[in-house]
């Protein structure tokens, strides 16, 4: 059998943490050295009751070095930029808006061509809210072993 860890770059992007009424995100992923990316977003019980009003979104956006290592500014991905998600709006590609979307997994696999990437979910009218995190799976590195301390 072989060592898959190091293969595949892992980084907890967003800590474990309740989200109510703010919006969290994964910060800048910076996908120099990786071949692919993939986001996943770990929604865990949400207290109040998801619906079309009542939901989180979430949303997958990109941006070019500025030069100095850093991002510029992000902009919104489209389909073309992502594999698993069609009919991106302002880089929408998920509404947890239904218990069935809730203490799930969801995963998004980035293809675009920026360096950085940011997932971000927006809290719609919650109460009460409930636990999230996000990993980003980087695959294909450009120098084996990766090291996941």
């Amino acid at each position: 059998m072989h060592n898959i860890s190091s293969n595949i770059g892992f980084e907890q992007s967003l800590m474990p943490q309740t989200i109510q009424a703010a919006a969290l995100n994964t910060g800048n992923i910076d996908t120099q050295g990786a071949e692919a990316l993939a986001v996943a977003i770990l929604v865990g019980d949400i207290a109040d009751t998801l619906s079309a009003s009542i939901r989180i979104d979430v949303k997958i956006e990109h941006a070019d070095d500025d030069g100095t290592g850093a991002p510029g500014a992000y902009t919104a991905c489209t389909d073309e930029d992502v594999l698993n998600f069609t009919g991106l709006a302002s880089g929408k590609f998920l509404s947890i808006d239904a218990a069935g979307k809730e203490q799930k997994r969801h995963v998004i696999d980035y293809r675009g061509g920026k360096r950085f990437v940011k997932v971000t979910a927006t809290p719609v009218s919650l109460a009460t809210g409930g636990p999230i995190a996000m990993l980003a799976l980087k695959g294909n590195p450009g120098q084996l072993p990766v090291t996941n301390a």
